[in-house]
């Protein structure tokens, strides 16, 4: 395993690093059981920052189990035109993926298993409000990997370490599914978003906890790492059996205004006393055409103060792109305002973009 660290950096003072894992190909299980967390490591991840190495080699040595036990059930998977990311999660083949990768129900889709195994599949449901859905392998081997599902109703934490899969790219002969270790940044009942490096293709994988079940899928994948965005999978599994039984709403891959991206504003930052403390402006988005610095502290967005990221988010994923957000500012001891028009991810503002009148 590598720590993807940047030279001259502590490990142990950084609240989140990259993990590279180059996984070799182990025989898959059959059944698959939440994985055991020893004392020792509960500790290690309930840190705020890993304490020193032996911090960093528990959650190495579990990062290693987790990954046995979950490449293999790493699918990709082909839908018409579309091509995605999924899991398996039973032994009679249900994938679940995210509603822009599945489309709608009863369509052929490809599976593709790390060991380069093509099986048939059909598409299920599809709810495009949270972008989640599912298929089913249509006639299951009987050494099928599959992985085990937090219990219903359980929500990832802010702070938790996660374990992020998928197949970017599609299925790759000289690459298993690329293993990513992360954190939970934010989040709300549809949505949370980690600090895991994702990447095209990746829709549809799943995020995984430190017991190697899954809590959640890549929905999302921006210019950043905070603004990638993963359905949790309490909020799938209130629709699941809609889903099994080949429901589809919320939207759909014939719908233009379907799917238009989450809004965003282009900052990032660290919470510190109270205070949102902008660290980085990215280029070419909304907050930095309407010139928006690292180093100013964010105090209200449209008229509601804000203490902590979390509450910036949660505003912010409440409007529209092309929706217009009031910033109140501290810079250098003086209060500035900025009236800021939201992109999504996929069509970012060009720089200087002027608020349209009435938004």
């Amino acid at each position: 395993m590598l720590l993807a660290l940047s030279e001259g950096e502590n490990p142990v003072k950084r609240v989140t690093f990259a993990v590279t894992l180059a996984v070799f190909m182990v025989a898959a299980a059959h059944a698959a059981e939440p994985l055991d967390v020893s004392p020792r490591l509960a500790e290690a991840v309930d840190r705020r920052y890993p304490r020193g190495v032996d911090d960093l080699r528990e959650i190495e040595a579990q990062i290693q189990r987790i990954a046995e036990q979950v490449v293999p059930a790493t699918v990709g998977i082909e839908v018409g035109q579309a091509v995605g990311s999924g899991v398996i999660v039973d032994a009679e083949g249900l994938v679940l993926s995210v509603g822009h990768v599945i489309g709608r129900s009863g369509r052929r889709a490809t599976v593709v298993l790390p060991d380069g195994r093509r099986l048939p599949a059909r598409t299920l449901g599809a709810n495009h409000a949270i972008d989640a859905g599912m298929a089913r392998i249509t006639d299951p081997p009987d050494d099928l990997p599959f992985v085990p599902l937090v219990t219903e109703g359980v929500r990832p934490n802010l702070g938790d370490w996660v374990v992020a899969t998928g197949q970017p790219g599609g299925m790759l002969d000289d690459r298993t599914p690329p293993v990513r270790l992360g954190r939970v940044l934010f989040g709300g009942d549809d949505w949370i978003s980690t600090d895991c490096t994702l990447v095209g293709g990746d829709s549809g994988g799943p995020l995984f906890n430190m017991r190697g079940e899954v809590i959640a899928l890549h929905t999302s994948i921006g210019p950043a790492l905070v603004y990638n965005f993963h359905v949790p999978l309490a909020a799938v599994q209130l629709y699941w059996q809609r889903l099994l039984d080949g429901e589809v709403w919320g939207g759909s891959d014939k719908d233009p205004e379907f799917d238009t991206g989450r809004p965003l504003l282009g900052i990032a930052g660290r919470d510190e006393e109270n205070r949102c403390v902008i660290t980085q402006v990215f280029p070419g988005l909304p907050a930095e055409s309407r010139g928006v610095r690292p180093g100013d502290i964010l105090l209200s967005v449209d008229g509601q103060n804000v203490t902590s990221f979390a509450e910036v988010a949660r505003i912010v994923l409440d409007k529209e792109p092309g929706d217009m957000v009031r910033l109140q500012l501290e810079r250098a001891g003086r209060t500035l305002q900025r009236n800021v028009v939201l992109s999504n991810i996929d069509q970012p503002l060009p720089g200087g973009a002027e608020p349209k009148a009435g938004s």
